[in-house]
């Protein structure tokens, strides 16, 4: 019995081993936390297409969107291990959503397995509006306290706490007005009702002049406006950035992770799946799934360590 069952070991090895080469063998779900359509879902569609291209099977987008992406997110924490099931969305709803409200899951929950890339915010102000920096945005602001106003999509969301982190490094006192999106708060800042986004759906609004960028939120400047600075250069450090990438399930085999996270990194060097990225905010970059999953580390204490300080709560 026990020479058998000795016997029987290399055999299912071998058949583990012979069905990670063999990965993917059926469609893969990806699952977006986030409604079709939005900034969070088109990359996802843009990788689902590479993916399919260079694996042979079907990656398929399946939105699962609620709750500020806990929905998504507790559905594929849930998920079955194998390799057929990823998380493929921003950072927020595994690195702030926690902090905030109770869920049934951690960023410890889900293994990095590769970015697909940096979603960029700026500041957007109408182009009378006097400031053309952060320095001076926050000059203006404190001779004017109280006075100014700004957008998010949403109070308790990760733009909300972004700005209120520029708030309390720059000393201001800017008051937040939530909007449900950004597509509804950019009509107010046009009109001249509201002072200022942190957004990016305001681009198209900035090449044409209508609206013009004192600051963007990213590790490095946008290429389709690199004179605008990014906040650290400009001495306000908001070191929360939004990063959208693949996770996967506790215990989805390493094989597959790192066979994922190589076809990733190739479709992040391709020119046509940068540009494509790029169009609608987000800076490709590549990295390992060893690489990701210490950056979802420092993101999370960072995240953590700014919603204490600035006593952040959901409303």
């Amino acid at each position: 019995m026990i020479l058998r069952a000795l016997f029987a070991i290399p055999v299912l090895l071998c058949a583990i081993v012979s069905a990670t080469a063999q990965w993917p063998e059926k469609p893969v779900r990806l699952i977006v936390p986030y409604p079709a359509g939005g900034a969070a879902d088109l990359p996802a569609r843009t990788m689902a297409e590479g993916l399919t291209r260079k694996l042979g099977k079907p990656f398929v987008v399946e939105n699962r969107a609620g709750a500020a992406g806990q929905i998504g997110t507790e559905y594929t924490v849930r998920a079955q291990p194998d390799g057929y099931t990823f998380y493929c969305g921003p950072n927020a709803p595994y690195v702030l959503l926690p902090l905030l409200r109770k869920t049934s899951y951690t960023a410890a929950d889900l293994v990095p397995v590769a970015p697909f890339g940096e979603l960029v915010y700026g500041i957007a102000v109408l182009p009378s509006f006097p400031a053309n920096t952060l320095k001076e945005l926050q000059a203006y602001a404190k001779s004017n306290p109280g006075k100014l106003s700004y957008s998010s999509p949403g109070a308790g969301s990760a733009t909300h706490l972004r700005m209120e982190v520029f708030n309390i490094l720059a000393g201001t006192a800017i008051n937040h007005v939530p909007y449900r999106t950004g597509a509804e708060a950019l009509p107010d800042l046009l009109a001249g009702r509201l002072d200022m986004m942190h957004d990016n759906i305001f681009f198209p609004q900035i090449r044409i002049g209508e609206a013009k960028m004192i600051g963007v939120l990213s590790a490095r400047r946008h290429p389709e406006f690199p004179d605008v600075q990014t906040f650290a250069e400009q001495g306000f450090p908001v070191d929360l950035p939004v990063i959208g990438g693949f996770l996967a399930p506790v215990g989805t085999p390493k094989d597959i992770v790192e066979k994922l996270a190589k076809t990733v990194n190739e479709l992040n060097a391709e020119p046509e799946t940068v540009e494509r990225q790029l169009k609608i905010g987000w800076l490709s970059y590549q990295a390992s799934a060893e690489e990701m999953g210490k950056q979802v580390a420092a993101t999370a204490e960072a995240y953590k360590s700014w919603v204490a300080k600035a006593n952040f709560k959901l409303e």
